[in-house]
């Protein structure tokens, strides 16, 4: 079976690094492919970057996009922006590649509310919708943009003076019945057959810029099981897609919106045993998908990640023993992650140490291997640490006075043992 070139565009925002962190060591992946058309986060998802891509709206994108799908031999697409999506969506049958979930006429119609609500409006769980003449027939209301996402633009009105003012306010606006119950997403696969495999329903427990940092799973009571059937069938979904329900305030569920594309969050189902994007590729394979839940999993707590970037081409990563390598008789996870990464990248490791005993006995008891270093370089008490360090490289201690020896070279980047993290892709 041939292995997938598989690119993500864009690539810099939290469901591109989930797409990414859920492909990364697939034996199906040939090449992971990142694209954006700014400088953003993408560069450090993907060992394969592309920053500079034209944006979709640019006069020349359908021809440069054209071009590097050819060049790269792009085999699948996840597009992780809804108006991405519905821009390459017609486009994509001469590009001769796979965009998942890539319907022209459903990503139209998901990417408008206003759309939706019209295809679903004899369903009991659609929201009531009025015009914009139209009194409600219940205060508050909610003023919503009709391309938004997620919570971004929405705003509250009491009165006829505050809805006149949202509207105002609201680009493409849309005048929707409050909802002021529990809010839901349910994530979901349909296969190349178009049948629905998959309804994971999770809570947003937690909620920072639009996304859910903290999801517990909920069961797919009937009732929401019946509303993803029935999203399926008058829509054509293959792959991943998601919809959103918040309840009125009689505990019925309404629909929000519905995306074609992978949530952030769902992370909450790969964390389960169910990865979305991978069972995507196998879809693509014409493999039959069978999802395997795990039943210990009950929910996800995320919180902000940083990585930092560094101009130094460096070549060496020195690294010392006590207190950094290994701790209170450990090895240190994070320094051991950053040590099997620059190994793989062709970096040449060294562990530089005045330790009290022998190195080699000591990283035996701590069930390291002393193969991981190409050398050990063990000082006597007194030898500065700084005259065997040769730039450009990394110098990694926990000892204030030796980083500052070592920070005299401008050709060494100097770090304690908290910064490793920022450095680990």
């Amino acid at each position: 079976m041939k292995k997938l070139n598989v690119l993500v565009f864009p690539c810099g925002a939290e469901n591109a690094g989930e797409i990414a962190q859920a492909l990364r060591y697939s034996v199906h992946v040939n090449r992971l492919i990142g694209l954006s058309s700014c400088e953003d986060h993408g560069r450090f998802h993907f060992n394969d970057y592309v920053g500079d891509a034209p944006y979709i709206d640019a006069a020349d994108f359908a021809a440069w996009f054209t071009d590097f799908l050819a060049t790269q031999q792009i085999d699948v697409i996840f597009a992780t922006h809804d108006t991405v999506c519905e821009k390459l969506a017609p486009l994509v049958a001469r590009f001769g590649c796979y965009l998942v979930n890539g319907d022209a006429q459903t990503t139209r119609i998901a990417r408008r509310k206003s759309l939706t609500w019209e295809l679903f409006k004899d369903q009991s769980w659609a929201p009531r919708c009025y015009g914009q003449d139209e009194q409600p027939a219940q205060w508050p209301v909610i003023v919503k943009p009709d391309c938004g996402q997620g919570g971004n633009g929405v705003a509250l009105a009491h009165n006829q003076a505050e809805l006149a003012e949202r509207v105002k306010n609201t680009p493409m606006p849309l005048i929707v019945e409050y909802l002021p119950g529990k809010e839901i997403t349910v994530d979901c696969f349909t296969d190349r057959h178009g049948k629905l495999i998959w309804v994971g329903p999770r809570t947003r427990e937690r909620v920072r810029a639009g996304i859910a940092m903290r999801s517990e799973s909920v069961t797919a009571d009937e009732k929401i099981t019946a509303i993803a059937e029935q999203i399926n069938k008058r829509l054509k979904m293959r792959g991943p897609w998601f919809f959103q329900l918040k309840q009125n305030s009689l505990q019925e569920w309404k629909l929000l919106e519905i995306s074609c594309r992978i949530a952030g969050t769902m992370v909450a189902q790969r964390a389960r045993g169910v990865n979305l994007p991978l069972m995507a590729l196998h879809d693509f394979m014409n493999r039959d998908i069978v999802p395997l839940v795990t039943p210990h999993v009950d929910y996800i707590d995320r919180a902000i990640r940083t990585r930092a970037h560094t101009t130094l081409p460096y070549r060496s990563v020195y690294i010392d023993l006590d207190d950094t390598l290994i701790i209170n008789g450990q090895a240190n996870p994070v320094v051991m992650a950053f040590i099997y990464q620059s190994r793989s990248e062709g970096k040449r490791i060294f562990l530089l140490t005045r330790h009290e005993y022998e190195p080699l006995a000591s990283l035996e008891n701590a069930a390291i291997s002393s193969r991981l270093f190409d050398e050990i370089i063990h000082l006597q008490a007194g030898e500065k640490k700084s005259l065997s360090v040769t730039g450009p490289a990394i110098f990694i201690d926990n000892f204030f006075p030796e980083r500052l020896d070592v920070a005299q070279y401008d050709d060494v980047l100097v770090l304690d043992v908290d910064a490793v993290d920022f450095y680990i892709k």
